[in-house]
């Protein structure tokens, strides 16, 4: 993608109330839409640059050794620093889905990232106009619009767009991973469900309830890069309680540090301990 010179034409309004519309919804998330400013690091470079990566790897395992007295594994911190951008960058994407129908259309070296510590939330800059709507968008004529025919494009778009926007990041990182293919784009899916499943959760229950719905229309099972569903189903709990629940596909590798302190989402959980997480008897 060319970037788009917005000390000239300006950021795209539509797009620009998109993200807002995000950080109301999510506070953990800021994106701007517009020129970056001195001091944030281009994305594209940690895909591009070996040395770079290498900093950010460094700057990982001292975030990790200043709270935890373990000593880290080379391949975990290489997953806990890539799903600190991951996960942002799936809510970037999918989180306008999931709020308003639109898909921003973004790539790697569109993306500038605040790495100040004394940020509350992660910070984004965005140097792209386009994203992608539905025919009836109020905004479907804007200048960066790209209008696509129903939900089901909608959906293929968003897969394509955190597709083409991760796959750099992932061929960087999978040395440090030891990871194969399938399993690096397990954990994209992972991502992207467990951004909009929180984004949803966090606006109400009605509004989760439509998460895991909207999920399964995406991640049907088998689609592209992705091979398994998104993976929700019902667990008993105890005095009556159901919860509604998933396992992902791919372990976070945090037990390598406490290996008692399992998520509730964890594949190394069974069911009876998730059931116990969830109702915070662990």
């Amino acid at each position: 993608m060319t970037l788009v010179d917005l000390r000239e034409s300006g950021p795209c309004p539509a797009l620009t109330e998109t993200f807002r519309g995000l950080g109301a919804a999510c506070p953990l998330i800021t994106v701007e839409a517009g020129h970056p400013r001195a001091g944030l690091l281009c994305v594209a470079r940690v895909a591009e640059d070996p040395e770079v990566l290498e900093g950010v790897l460094t700057a990982e395992r001292q975030r990790i050794t200043a709270s935890v007295a373990a000593e880290p594994r080379a391949d975990a911190i290489a997953m806990w620093a890539l799903h600190g951008y991951a996960w942002y960058a799936c809510l970037m994407f999918a989180g306008p889905w999931f709020l308003s129908r639109r898909v921003p259309l973004v790539d790697l070296d569109d993306v500038w990232l605040d790495l100040s510590p004394e940020r509350s939330s992660k910070c984004l800059t965005v140097t792209s106009n386009a994203f992608a709507c539905l025919p009836d968008d109020p905004d479907a004529g804007a200048p960066g619009a790209r209008v696509v025919a129903d939900e089901a494009a909608l959906r293929a778009v968003l897969l394509r767009a955190v597709s083409e926007h991760l796959e750099p990041l992932l061929t960087a990182f999978r040395p440090h991973l030891r990871r194969g293919e399938r399993v690096v784009w397990g954990m994209v899916a992972d991502e992207v469900v467990s951004a909009v499943w929180y984004l949803g959760r966090s606006l109400g229950a009605d509004e989760g309830e439509r998460a895991v719905r909207e999920l399964g229309e995406l991640f049907p099972g088998d689609t592209g890069r992705f091979k398994r569903d998104a993976g929700f189903r019902t667990l008993r709990g105890t005095e009556g309680r159901t919860h509604c629940h998933r396992t992902q596909s791919v372990c976070c590798l945090w037990y390598t540090l406490e290996p008692d302190a399992l998520c509730g989402t964890c594949p190394r959980a069974d069911d009876e301990r998730q059931v116990a997480i969830l109702e915070g008897r662990v």
